[in-house]
């Protein structure tokens, strides 16, 4: 009898059991969050979407001053495009070009009570492309001017813009009725994304607060980055550009040619450049630049050429050339041994040659070694005691990314992107490196 009972009470705990693994299996999830999964999707620096002319023509970085002892900057992303966003539908009032810097002032500067922000571009660009990224209205019969600065005197009653020259020789003041209190608003809307910023003198050009060259005043510790990347198919840079398949002309281990009887293009397998020239176009400049800049925008944007983080980097007008580099972080990238630029030059009626990176990140791997950054006042100090330089030729001084390959010996490919201090030196961009300039 008694074994019978515990036949039964076995029974039940077996049935019981079974019940509850199958419970267990069926409803299992497996613990991914103690998994350490750093890929993370990255746009990428190279072909494959629609951005708007506004986007590609950003500032690199705003730089805020208030009265004499209170300046900071930022490079974020988010503020540079969000700030201007909101002035579409504005006017421009008025515009005088002056052939003199001394015409250049700020409202409550003999008080130290002025209040402007300094918008810096890479490179010099027409008022009227900058009218239209700010969605201003204007006469059409306003004088071209270019520049590379804006002081955006925002002290009190209406916005005035101050464009600068490169050169800083000349400046053109534009009235707009903008409200400096609307605009003061906004600014500070984004008020968390400025950090401190130093004033760099190199020269009689740059000797005050509305033409001194800005950075970061101590950008301290910064991560370099690791991302996976992917190589583009020349031929869909052959199929966009050709009207027939081109043939493949005798080459060697490095460079690829492609050609038909009116156009030519090469690729190099080591930096992943592919360039192509149209035979049959006139590399005459057209003197239209806002016009110019506009069409090769067109161009790259009807094959998807650019992507968010391209940013314009360099403009000639005398020869209808702009180049733009890819960012990361909101800063631009540099490197020595890769393709890393879009460079257009636009003849009397289409592309006469065009040139680009065929290589794209993919996703982004982890975060690598950290890198200490000199201040930028300690940047300027070694330039001026290095005896092959002349300080006086540094025209701006920028953070930004250089990119080389990974050491990782693997069947896939890593870049590295390394934060580095980057100087235009005599009209030349160059890279700050142990003291000196390469």
């Amino acid at each position: 009898m008694y074994k019978e009972w515990l036949k039964s009470i076995l029974l039940i705990v077996l049935v019981a059991s079974s019940a509850v693994l199958t419970y267990l299996v069926w409803s299992y999830e497996p613990e991914f969050s103690q998994i350490d999964t750093s890929l993370e999707g990255t746009t990428n620096i190279s072909q494959g979407e629609r951005v708007t002319f506004e986007k590609v023509m950003s500032t690199y970085q705003l730089v805020w001053i208030q009265g004499e002892n209170n300046t900071r900057g930022t490079t974020d992303p988010r503020a540079l495009i969000g700030i201007r966003e909101h002035l579409d539908g504005s006017n421009v009032t008025s515009m005088n070009v002056y052939n003199s810097i001394n015409r250049l002032n700020v409202r409550g500067e003999e008080s130290g009570e002025e209040e402007f922000l300094l918008i810096d571009y890479y490179s010099g660009l027409p008022s009227k492309s900058l009218f239209q990224m700010l969605g201003l209205a204007y006469d059409t019969t306003l004088p071209a001017f270019e520049f590379d600065r804006i002081v955006v005197d925002m002290k009190e009653g209406h916005v005035v813009f101050n464009l600068l020259d490169e050169d800083r020789s000349r400046v053109a003041v534009v009235e707009t009725d903008i409200d400096a209190g609307f605009l003061q608003g906004l600014v500070e809307d984004y008020s968390d994304t400025f950090e401190a910023y130093t004033p760099i003198i190199t020269n009689q050009r740059t000797s005050n607060n509305m033409t001194a060259i800005y950075g970061p005043s101590s950008p301290g510790t910064v991560n370099t980055e690791r991302f996976m990347i992917n190589q583009m198919n020349t031929d869909v840079m052959n199929r966009i550009l050709f009207s027939d398949p081109p043939a493949a002309s005798p080459s060697s281990d490095e460079v690829s040619i492609y050609e038909d009887e009116n156009q030519i293009a090469t690729y190099n397998n080591s930096t992943y450049e592919y360039s192509y020239t149209n035979l049959n176009e006139s590399s005459a400049s057209s003197g239209r630049n806002h016009q110019t800049l506009q069409d090769i925008y067109f161009f790259l944007n009807s094959h998807n050429g650019l992507s968010q983080n391209n940013v314009l980097f360099d403009y000639n007008g005398n020869e209808n050339a702009a180049t733009f580099r890819s960012t990361l972080n909101g800063r631009v990238v540099f490197s020595e041994n890769l393709s890393t630029s879009i460079t257009v030059k636009y003849g009397e009626n289409s592309v006469y040659e065009y040139t680009r990176p065929l290589i794209r990140t993919n996703a982004k791997v982890s975060d690598e070694e950290e890198v200490e950054l000199l201040d930028i006042e300690n940047v300027r100090y070694q330039i001026a005691l290095h005896d092959n330089f002349d300080l006086q030729k540094v025209s701006k001084i920028v953070l930004g990314y250089d990119m080389t390959f990974a050491d990782d010996e693997t069947d896939l490919e890593f870049i590295d992107y390394t934060p580095q201090w980057y100087v235009k030196y005599d009209g030349a961009w160059m890279k700050f490196n142990e003291g000196g300039l390469s």
